[in-house]
């Protein structure tokens, strides 16, 4: 039987160290996504894995234009999906290990996924 997974609040000002936590113990990060919500809400979801698959969910509370340091100094390749939620949702990250200036993705909507974007586009 599979267990639930658990998801451990985190604001911007922890996630360097609770990431750098994380690697310390062996964790790799395995996802990074940012999802909106009906309520115009939205948050990013950072799994970390061990073996025997023990894994973490730390969620973070966003807006657009909000700024958060990038993880991508510990787990490399956090800047892949740094890039796209910024495109996508307009969440910014400082200190990228790659930064694609918001070339990641071309699309004929600015951040499309935001919840503002799709609030003006029903109207």
């Amino acid at each position: 039987m599979a267990e639930l997974q658990t998801f451990v609040p985190v604001t911007p000002s922890e996630i360097i160290q609770s990431a750098e936590q994380y690697a310390k113990e062996s964790y790799r990060l395995i996802q990074m996504h940012c999802s909106a919500t009906k309520n115009n809400e939205m948050f990013v979801i950072y799994t970390f894995e061990k073996e025997n698959l023990q894994m973490v969910n730390l969620k973070m509370d966003v807006n657009v234009g909000d700024t958060i340091s990038s993880i991508s100094g510990v787990f490399f390749g956090a800047f892949l999906y740094e890039n796209e939620i910024h495109d996508l949702y307009g969440v910014n990250y400082s200190g990228m290990a790659v930064d694609f200036q918001g070339t990641f993705y071309e699309t004929a909507v600015k951040h499309a996924f935001a919840p503002t974007v799709k609030a003006e586009t029903k109207e």
